[in-house]
């Protein structure tokens, strides 16, 4: 069998993929739809083979499928445990539900070797287009791309994916923030945060640093806590940290609500007062925030603004066929809450001020 994989990619028929693979239509067509009936190294072998030269099967029909495809990148291929995620695909299939369109959903685990694949919604042109929430890997996005099938990201940039992306940009509100807690005699800010190979976690670091530097304040490399699980136990973890390196800061920023929340609990277990010790601030603005005690200063992201956006550009790719990457930022802005407050001894440096 001549080797014919080495020319420029093409859309091959099933007959030419069974061809290169040296089978009968039918069994290629089984492996590729995971028969059981065909062993598992000879299905996987042929997968490959179709995967490597871009083999899509051609539609059934020539018309729009009506259908969007949620790509939902988790840890395993089970439901996302990711909150964020799930309300986003919530949303997705709200908003895409009222423009008449269905809505497919399936879950890639960022650490099977299955991404190397593409999805199966993708492969087998039961979507016009596609939304990837979460962080995918450049591989996976690079075999989606080569489909050419309408894509957007949500909270990605198109610089590391190549396609157009939403995110939400928090840098204005953390400025504020920062800025604010300055005015109010804080001196000392902490921040506990993720994993910074995510572009959104990236961003608020950077603007965290950033707006320190401004201020002309001491950025203290103790003070910034990386690598936390994004849940309440790195909360917990962050604050417990931040106790070994020694005095506490006066002001803590955290990465999302959940971790916020475990912050709180672990420095209230310690005899510490939010907001009289330490004032604390989340991201998300979830809706625990207003059930908290004292309740909970946060940013605000627009998820629903965030989805809309990124179902806009995957609609405007299927209508005029640009796939052109570009970025779309959706600005997050503060709530304040009870959990901050001035710096502590800044009444007393006051009222001892105005006796002299």
């Amino acid at each position: 069998m001549k080797n014919r994989t080495d020319k420029k990619r093409r859309n091959y028929s099933l007959r030419e993929l069974a061809s290169l693979a040296g089978a009968d239509i039918s069994t290629v067509s089984r492996a590729l739809n995971r028969d059981p009936r065909i062993s598992e190294e000879r299905g996987e072998s042929i997968r490959k083979l179709a995967e490597k030269v871009g083999y899509r099967p051609r539609p059934l029909r020539s018309k729009l499928t009506k259908s969007v495809g949620i790509l939902i990148s988790t840890e395993s291929s089970d439901l996302p445990k990711e909150d964020f995620l799930r309300r986003i695909a919530w949303i997705a299939q709200r908003i895409l539900g009222d423009m008449g369109l269905h809505v497919n959903i399936e879950s890639i685990s960022r650490n099977s070797g299955t991404t190397l694949f593409l999805p199966e919604l993708v492969r087998q042109n039961r979507v016009d287009g596609v939304i990837l929430a979460g962080y995918f890997s450049q591989a996976l996005v690079d075999a989606i791309r080569r489909t050419d099938i309408p894509a957007a990201a949500i909270n990605d940039s198109s610089e590391r994916l190549g396609i157009p992306c939403v995110r939400s940009n928090p840098a204005p509100a953390i400025r504020q923030l920062i800025t604010t807690l300055a005015a109010k005699g804080h001196e000392q800010f902490a921040f506990l945060n993720t994993d910074l190979d995510y572009p959104t976690v990236r961003s608020r670091h950077d603007t965290y640093v950033e707006t320190l530097k401004s201020l002309g304040i001491d950025m203290e490399k103790k003070f910034i806590i990386t690598g936390l699980s994004e849940g309440i136990d790195g909360g917990v973890e962050g604050v417990r940290k931040l106790m070994k390196n020694g005095a506490l800061p006066s002001a803590i920023l955290c990465c999302n609500d959940w971790m916020a929340l475990g912050a709180m609990q672990e420095l209230q277990r310690n005899g510490v007062k939010i907001p009289d010790d330490v004032s604390i601030a989340g991201h998300d603005n979830l809706q625990f925030c207003e059930d908290l005690e004292p309740t909970l200063t946060s940013i605000h992201r627009d998820e629903m603004e965030i989805v809309r956006k990124a179902v806009d550009l995957v609609m405007a790719q299927i209508e005029s066929g640009d796939r052109s990457p570009k970025d779309i930022l959706v600005e997050g802005k503060i709530v304040w809450r009870e959990s901050v407050g001035i710096a502590p001894g800044r009444l007393v440096k006051k009222s001892i001020s105005m006796v002299s």
